[in-house]
This record gives structure tokens, sequence and C-alpha cells, in this order.
């Protein structure tokens, strides 16, 4: 093999590399994740990683309750993480092949730690219910 050829080779090896970068990054930009609870009144939609690309609350989910709103919500948004896990590793494994897992450890080192599905995040009941505006901006005659 002349110079020539190694180098063209290493150019075109070099040109395939960016191109496959490219498309694993389009992948990862443009991949979600969606799911819908059992009753329909709750839909999310999630990028890779966890984070809430959108929320829709239909009229009947305020019939569930505060707390059972809350674990609904938070049920259909790691379902949707988990759609967007699942669309992510079918897009990306056939091109990354036995390097996957490797990736996803990477990745997941950058991603905080999400609660165990069905938990309900717990409410901080405030301390005094006052609102007026003397309370929350003080009273103006203090100026």
């Amino acid at each position: 093999m002349s110079a020539e050829d190694w180098f063209r080779q290493a150019e075109e090896q070099k040109n395939s590399a960016l191109a496959q970068a490219e498309h694993l990054r389009e992948i990862v930009a443009t991949a979600r994740g969606v799911a819908r609870s059992g009753d329909g009144a709750v839909s999310a939609v999630v990028a890779p990683g966890g984070a809430l690309v959108s929320l829709e609350l239909s009229d009947r989910s305020v019939d569930l309750g505060a707390r059972r709103l809350q674990s609904v919500i938070v049920e259909t948004i790691h379902r949707a993480s988990a759609d967007a896990a699942a669309k992510l590793e079918s897009a990306m494994r056939p091109i990354i092949g036995d390097r996957y897992e490797e990736a996803v450890k990477a990745a997941q080192s950058q991603i905080p730690d999400v609660p165990e599905a069905g938990t309900v995040p717990k409410t901080v009941e405030p301390e005094d219910d006052d609102m007026s505006q003397d309370r929350l901006f003080g009273r103006r005659d203090s100026f």
C-alpha cells in the first residue's frame, strides 16, 4: 500500500467516523419517549435522560385529587423515560455495537438519580397560610 493510499483510507475512515458521530448526535437530540396513564388523564413526552419535554393533563385529571394526580404524573413520566431509553437503545445499538453498555454507563454518570416509580414526592405544608400583601411584601407604611 502506498503512502497516498494509506492517507486516503485514513481520510475516509475519519469522514465515516465524523458522519457516524453526527448521526448519533441527531438520534440523541431527537429521541423522545411517550407515555399515557391508563385512564388517559396524563400524557408525558420525555427526552433521553429523563428531561420532561411536555406534560398534558386532561380535564378528567382534576377528578383524581391532588395526591393521586401526583402519583399518576410521576408514574407516567417514568414510563415515558423508559420508552425514551428503549427507543434510544434500539437506534444506537446497531451503530455502537458492543460498546453500547459502556456508552450508557458514561452517560448515566452524568444524570442525577431518579426516585423509584410509584413514589410520591413529599409535599411541604405551609406553616402559615397568611398570603396577604402585607405578609408577602411587608407593610407599606414601613418604607
